[in-house]
């Protein structure tokens, strides 16, 4: 899989009605890993990366 960019995803979460949220902690803790949260914007749900535990290739993979 080729690597996309932050900005390129973050356009095709919201053409998909997502939104991507990057982890602002400055402490790595059990409830925020210091990566990315995939949100459902219709619901606010969370739907991958509960703990601010998704990577940029695993939002694109479930994009796709």
């Amino acid at each position: 899989m080729r690597l996309t960019s932050e900005g390129t995803l973050r356009a095709r979460a919201r053409k998909l009605g997502y939104s991507i949220h990057k982890s602002r902690s400055r402490s790595i803790n059990e409830d925020n890993l210091g990566k990315y949260a995939l949100v459902k914007e219709d619901s606010k749900s969370v739907v991958l990366g509960e703990r601010f535990d998704a990577s940029l290739e695993e939002i694109a993979e479930y994009l796709s």
